[in-house]
């Protein structure tokens, strides 16, 4: 069955895309509201407390992959089958 496959693949690249763009804003935002009038501040740490030993830096730049791989790591599956379910709805299939 590589018609629903073809379905599936469809609505996965779907929410990738409306991941990166709600992040794509995000990150624009920030860049217009805070590194633009104030600084641009190259490294921000990321950890799960101020005090916290783990963290780790990243650059600007690596903030929107980041975001998006979170992003659809603890959303993608929720997401994909509320779409799925959607889409039978319009169908009138189930």
């Amino acid at each position: 069955m590589t018609s629903t496959n073809a379905i599936e693949k469809a609505l996965q690249q779907k929410i990738a895309e409306e991941i990166r763009t709600e992040v794509k804003v995000f990150v624009d935002n920030i860049q217009k509201k805070f590194r633009t009038p104030y600084n641009d501040c190259s490294f921000y740490d990321i950890s799960k407390t101020n005090s916290d030993d783990r963290s780790f830096h990243i650059q600007f730049h690596e903030m929107e992959t980041l975001l998006c791989r979170m992003l659809h790591s603890g959303h993608e599956d929720a997401m994909l089958k509320k779409k799925s379910q959607e889409l039978l709805n319009k169908l009138e299939l189930i």
